[in-house]
């Protein structure tokens, strides 16, 4: 195995041409690939066929055995040792063979062989923990010496050792001995055996539930994060998306028979059909927070009623297959509703991503990892691809990956809504055509402003402006000319005013400005200096140009008791300046005395 790493990876130095790395990055997949279906090593032997406890044996033995397919399903510990002797048991191309959903029952064989003076004492370790019946004999030379009869389908002991799988002592004396072991399920038969002392079944269950609290840890993460998000927001995305993973979970938990030891172990009828119900239920909410965060109902109402329709017919089928005991129908149910639902996903990725919904490529991301980890596990029980745990916890990776790649695509949607927020925010509070914010928002800034100035007693002025003529304007040369005059007097406006004074458009063609820390005499100064931009500024039009003037009106606070007085008072000296010939400043200190 290490030389042909070392050979997926000879080439590449730091200076590597973009074709160098081009091909770095195919043989990084190439070894990606190398390690999912690298079968897991032989068990050491020093006699052909022939299992020596030598040394400990970690790996699953199927290389070691032979199998026969008992498609009568009758034959008797006799008649499949005559099947061995007349040699129609074939050898297993795998470590853990995998022969398929509603398989025939297989018998097992393998011989043991214990080469010393002592009895030795292993535990024979049977996966995976859903077979529903599952039969040892023990032999020593051609007796019986021991029989184990177990399996999810019955209630006799021992019960399947949690994400383990069925686990029996078994006491090997010196010489040769036989191990014969007959298993049956209408779910996919997949043989996993090993014979293992019992530091390495305690080691195999520490890992075993080391990975498994990591992997429920990771998701319940993701579970109460969008859970909190869904009560802080109410969008339902997160409510399915959290319902989705959850179901996940609970498939996980009964698969490797956590939640049928806890819930239901005398009951094993329950456990048989247990796993499919929850593939079928995982499939369901992962359609149903499809929907929901793909919008199909205005991006896709047919492909909507597809999903909605396609969901409802299989757990009507599902339920009908459990009413009446047809665990192959529940089966073939379960393992095409999840097929079906990682294509479809992908599916509905590509047709979002079509729309140009940004969170859409999130989704296709994500709804991708899901069909390759899930197509992998699916493979790998069907016998397409060799069974270890990289090929067999496809799915759990998958999973992985998808709800990383998913958070980020609720997280870009939520950026996305808060984004248009703020955007319809700031549009409340800004006049489209001069860019200044409107009237309500100056109403709502000033407020602070001047419960500061009122609190503390500091200066505060107000001046309020008037385009002269402007009516005129607008009927002589249209409103388009108009239009480009309050954003021309806007920007005069904005260039002439000190970081902190407050600009806005109070209406029409009138402007206001708020002027913190400004007393009447600075105001007024301000006023003039704005006055003489303006004029200075002439409104292009063919050969002609437009003139343009303001009248203003300032007003500091002394005696009013709120800002509108204050703004009244400014609106009667800008009536005055227009009365007076307009293109002027008036307020309650001549201008002459300040300038």
């Amino acid at each position: 195995m290490t030389d042909s790493f070392a050979r997926v990876f000879r080439t590449t130095s730091p200076r590597a041409s973009a074709g160098s790395l081009h091909k770095l990055w195919w043989r990084l997949f190439a070894a990606l690939l190398f390690v999912i279906c690298a079968e897991a090593p032989r068990a050491d032997s020093t006699a052909e066929g022939v299992l020596v406890l030598s040394s400990e044996h970690e790996a699953p033995l199927g290389e070691r055995a032979s199998f026969l397919i008992d498609s009568t399903a009758r034959l008797t510990l006799a008649q499949a040792r005559n099947k061995l002797v007349e040699g129609e048991y074939s050898p297993a191309r795998s470590a853990v063979p995998a022969f398929g959903i509603g398989s025939a029952p297989v018998w097992f064989h393998l011989k043991v062989r214990n080469p010393g003076t002592e009895p030795r004492s292993l535990q024979l370790v049977i996966g995976k923990t859903w077979l529903d019946y599952v039969d040892v004999y023990q032999l020593q030379n051609g007796d019986l010496r021991h029989r184990w009869q177990t399996g999810d389908g019955m209630s006799a002991n021992p019960r399947p050792v949690p994400g383990i799988g069925f686990v029996l002592p078994v006491n090997f004396a010196p010489g040769d001995s036989e191990l014969f072991l007959r298993a049956q399920t209408d779910e996919p038969l997949v043989l996993s055996v090993s014979l293992l002392s019992d530091t390495r079944l305690g080691a195999m269950e520490r890992w075993a539930h080391y990975h498994d609290g990591l992997l429920y840890g990771f998701l319940l993460a993701f579970i109460l994060y969008n859970a909190m998000l869904y009560f802080g927001l109410r969008d339902r995305s997160h409510l399915y998306y959290s319902l989705y993973l959850f179901s996940y979970i609970v498939l996980n938990l009964t698969y490797n028979g956590h939640l049928g030891a806890w819930l239901w172990p005398d009951h094993p009828g329950i456990q048989r059909y247990a796993i499919m119900v929850c593939m079928v239920l995982f499939s369901c909410a992962g359609f149903l927070f499809a929907r929901r965060f793909l919008h199909l109902d205005l991006h896709a109402p047919r492909a909507q009623q597809w999903v909605t329709w396609g969901s409802i017919a299989a757990l009507v089928l599902m339920a009908i297959a459990v009413v009446t005991e047809n665990q192959y129908f529940a089966a073939q149910i379960a393992f095409n509703a999840v097929a079906l639902f990682t294509i479809g996903m992908v599916g509905l990725g590509c047709l979002t991503v079509s729309h140009g919904e940004r969170a859409g490529t999130y989704f296709l991301g994500a709804a991708l990892c899901s069909m390759v980890g899930v197509a992998i596990t699916l493979f790998s029980v069907w016998g397409f691809l060799p069974m270890n745990q990289w090929t067999f916890r496809g799915a759990e990776f998958g999973l992985v990956l998808e709800a990383t790649l998913f958070s980020l695509a609720l997280a870009s949607r939520v950026r996305m809504q808060e984004q248009a927020r703020r955007n319809a925010e700031l549009l409340s509070r800004t006049d489209t055509l001069t860019g200044l914010t409107n009237r309500r928002a100056f109403c709502t800034d000033a407020a602070g402003i001047w419960s500061t100035a009122l609190r503390y007693g500091r200066p505060l002025s107000v001046i309020l402006l008037d385009i002269d003529h402007f009516k005129k304007i607008n009927d002589r040369h249209g409103h388009h000319v108009g239009d480009c005059i309050l954003v021309r007097v806007a920007q005069l406006l904005s260039e002439n005013c000190r970081e902190g004074d407050l600009v806005s458009r109070w209406g029409g063609e009138e402007f206001v400005l708020l002027l913190p820390e400004t007393e009447l005499a600075r105001a007024c100064v301000l006023a003039e200096r704005i006055r003489h931009s303006i004029a200075q500024n002439h409104i292009g039009l063919g050969r002609k140009e437009i003139a343009l003037s303001v009248s203003l009106g300032v007003a500091q606070r002394s005696g009013q008791f709120t800002l509108e007085d204050l703004i009244c008072e400014a609106d009667r000296w800008m009536y005055r300046a227009k009365n007076e010939g307009r293109n002027r400043v008036c307020a309650a200190i001549p201008l002459e005395a300040v300038i």
